[in-house]
Parts: structure tokens; C-alpha cells; sequence
């Protein structure tokens, strides 16, 4: 009988087996494609209904997404997703053109070409991931709808602002095609895999053909 680890190994998710799926993403039916798909430690505020500011207890984890349009050497559009697996409805959208990039530069001074924006964006997010030299980030969420993710450093005097994106809910037909994708990706994955343990103790047995 092989060891538990060896056929626990065997156990692998085959991108091939959701490639069939994957194409249903509402984010990518316009050609978008993924660029950076991540979880990280987010601070969250909201804003309650008088208009005052509450931070959570505690950093929540949230699934941020960075997508792009077009070629890297000229891309069309990019843009950021903000969701949370804990809850199906937090779903939060940020979308840089050409010609709004040009806004965004002006309010916050950015130097930076919009071609770099997307892989400038992915450098940014990774040192909080990794909170490199204090990198940090806070989302904090309106009455509106309306959001900003806001990425700072903190050193030992003072926190600095690096830059921000602003975010708008998105439409609840957009909501309700995302919601129903994963909920059949969720159901693909938890298929694939109980056919693969079945398939697995049966090798460990002898029993499969």
C-alpha cells in the first residue's frame, strides 16, 4: 500500500479541468485578463449613517484582483477588483482608462506612464503583502457605494501616503453574474476533488483499474 502522503500528493487541481469555466468570469468577458490575484490583510472602515468612521477590530483578509485590457506595451484599460470570500455582496471595482489616467496622475502628482500603471500597482500591493518598510493599506468604504484603497508607510515618525485608487460597487447585474460563477467554480472544484481522493483510495487500496 503506498504511504498517505504519496497518494495525498496525487491530489492536484488541473487547470485544464475549469478552463471551461474560467471563460464565464464577468470580469474577463470584456478581454480582460489577470494580472495579479492575491489575498491580503486589508484594514476595513465604514462609514455609518452618522456619517462617522469605524475600523474593524481587526485586518480582514480580502481578494484583490488586478486586470488589464489590451497589450502590455499599450493596454486600454486596467482594473481592480476588491472582493471577500466571507462575504458574496463586498464587491468593489476601480477602472483606469487612458484618458481618466490622466486625472488620477494629476490629483495624487504620479509620475508614472499609464503603460506601468498595472505592474507599478502589482510592486505596490506586494510590499504590503509582505509589509516592507511599513507598506500598509486601509479600504474604506462609503455610504454611497463609493471606496478608496489607500496605501501608506508607516516609519517610525510619521505615516506616509503613497497612493490611493478609488473604487464604486459594482451593478447588481455584474454582482449577480459573479456571485452565481463562483458558486459553480465552488461546485467544479469540491466535484473535482472528491472524485480525486475517491481515485486516490482506491490506488492505496488496489481497487482502482
Amino acid at each position: 500500500m503506498k504511504s498517505g502522503s504519496s497518494w495525498l500528493n496525487a491530489v492536484q487541481m488541473n487547470p485544464l479541468d475549469f478552463a471551461e469555466i474560467d471563460y464565464l468570469d464577468p470580469a474577463l468577458k470584456d478581454g480582460h485578463k489577470i494580472l495579479y490575484d492575491r489575498i491580503l490583510n486589508i484594514n476595513i472602515r465604514f462609514q455609518d449613517r452618522f456619517s462617522e468612521v469605524q475600523e474593524l477590530s481587526q485586518p480582514e483578509p480580502i481578494r484583490i484582483r488586478v486586470l488589464q485590457l489590451g497589450i502590455d506595451s499599450n493596454p486600454q484599460s486596467i482594473k481592480i477588483e476588491i472582493s471577500s470570500e466571507k462575504d458574496l455582496f463586498f464587491l468593489f471595482i476601480h477602472e483606469a482608462t487612458v484618458n481618466g489616467f490622466t486625472q488620477i496622475k494629476a490629483l495624487q502628482n504620479l509620475q508614472m506612464p499609464f503603460k506601468d500603471y498595472a505592474q507599478i500597482t502589482i510592486a505596490t500591493l506586494n510590499k504590503v503583502e509582505q509589509n516592507y518598510n511599513g507598506y500598509g493599506a486601509i479600504f474604506q468604504v462609503m455610504l454611497d457605494g463609493s471606496a478608496r484603497l489607500e496605501i501608506n508607510q508607516t516609519t517610525e515618525f510619521r505615516s506616509v501616503h503613497m497612493i490611493h485608487f478609488d473604487f464604486h460597487q459594482v451593478e447588481e447585474s455584474f454582482l449577480r453574474q459573479t456571485i452565481v460563477f463562483k458558486y459553480n467554480q465552488q461546485r467544479k472544484e469540491i466535484k473535482y476533488l472528491t472524485q480525486s481522493l475517491s481515485e486516490c483510495r482506491m490506488r492505496a487500496t488496489g481497487t482502482f483499474k
